[in-house]
């Protein structure tokens, strides 16, 4: 896994430099010094912090996905679960305080099955939810760019338990492969994970 890298000042200066060689444009007239360094940071930033894809294979299938920030989330799983048959990816966030002085660690978690190939994956998804006590407040799918993998369909909804989840599911079916995508967290640190769990789910296709 590739990881982020931080920018100095210094970067940001070779940036600069590299427009001047290349355009021949002294940096000032229209546009501002300011402007550039603004332009340069945001372009180093942006090339930086990309991180690379990473895949398993299970039943048949390469499933592609991008891991969340290693700088707060943690692998605490990938492989098949004793006395499953099914393969388990799963992160697990450094502790983020609540309002009420409480720990939580929000998840993010793939399980890859078996599935028979009369399971569709709206089918597939009927069977999941049964499953999952789910408040489901919107349906998401790839028209809307919430998922990338056509051949899916997910929700965002909530549960109690002792307090409020806040929930990301997502079904999908590749092959004899079928994949349940969960993101957990308290409806209490939502904002500060929201992001991460929406960038997960948009990362996750398969490699043909």
């Amino acid at each position: 896994m590739v990881e982020p890298k931080r920018v100095s000042g210094k970067d940001v200066i070779r940036a600069l430099e590299s427009v001047r060689l290349t355009t021949n444009v002294p940096l000032k007239g229209r546009y501002s010094v300011k402007t550039f360094v603004a332009v340069a940071f945001a372009f180093l930033q942006f090339v930086c912090v990309a991180r690379a894809e990473e895949a398993f294979t299970a039943y048949g299938s390469t499933v592609v996905f991008v891991s969340p920030d290693p700088s707060r989330w943690n692998l605490v799983h990938n492989g098949m679960v004793k006395d499953s048959k099914g393969h388990l990816l799963m992160f697990e966030c450094n502790p983020i305080k609540d309002a009420e002085g409480r720990n939580v660690r929000p998840v993010i978690a793939i399980i890859c099955e078996q599935v028979p190939d009369s399971l569709d994956v709206i089918k597939y998804s009927i069977w999941k939810r049964t499953q999952i006590p789910l408040d489901v407040k919107k349906v998401i799918t790839y028209q809307d760019g919430s998922l990338t993998y056509r051949n899916s369909v997910g929700y965002e909804g909530e549960y109690l338990k002792g307090v409020v989840h806040k929930v990301f599911v997502a079904h999908m079916r590749h092959k004899q492969a079928g994949l349940q995508v969960i993101c957990d967290t308290t409806d209490g640190v939502y904002d500060k994970v929201e992001a991460d769990m929406r960038d997960f789910l948009r990362s996750i296709t398969f490699r043909e």
